[in-house]
């Protein structure tokens, strides 16, 4: 009978203590949280942009069944291999959250030649965080149409 109630007294710690470590897992929806989530995403960006698998794990779900990790890194290198059509820093201005704080979008000027270019880049929570999407021409190839009116001459 004592060993039966020692199992049940382990076996309620453990369950409490995988509780705990899950909690700490978990961040709580904040616009705190977003901002933070969402300048660590730029700061790949901006920074380690030779290495765009890092951008990955910041993708919502959704995102990431449309597009393989390895067909995104295809499609941020060929994007990026003409860096003056799209400049790359971004510099955040601020986040505007949903009435729940389930969605945000973020406000970031574009360095760029032309002065006022914005970027904004939507946040959804979803599996305890705060994850993007962002990058949506490279679900539907249409960030190669640039490529194609520089191979025509610019017509």
């Amino acid at each position: 009978m004592r060993l039966k109630r020692l199992y049940k007294w382990l076996a309620a710690v453990v369950v409490a203590a995988i509780i705990i470590c899950l909690g700490l897992f978990v961040y709580k929806r904040s616009m705190q949280r977003a901002e933070q989530r969402v300048k660590a995403f730029v700061h790949v960006i901006n920074y380690e942009y030779k290495a765009p698998e890092k951008m990955y794990k910041y993708f919502t779900k959704a995102y990431r069944q449309e597009i393989s990790e390895a067909d995104f890194v295809e499609a941020f290198n060929k994007e990026r291999s003409y860096p003056y059509l799209t400049p790359l820093f971004l510099n955040y201005e601020s986040i505007e959250m949903d009435k729940d704080d389930r969605s945000a979008v973020a406000i970031f000027s574009q360095a760029a030649r032309l002065p006022g270019m914005i970027v904004e880049i939507n946040l959804v929570y979803e599996n305890g965080d705060y994850y993007v999407h962002y990058f949506e021409e490279f679900l539907d190839g249409s960030y190669l149409d640039k490529f194609e009116r520089l191979d025509m001459g610019g017509e």
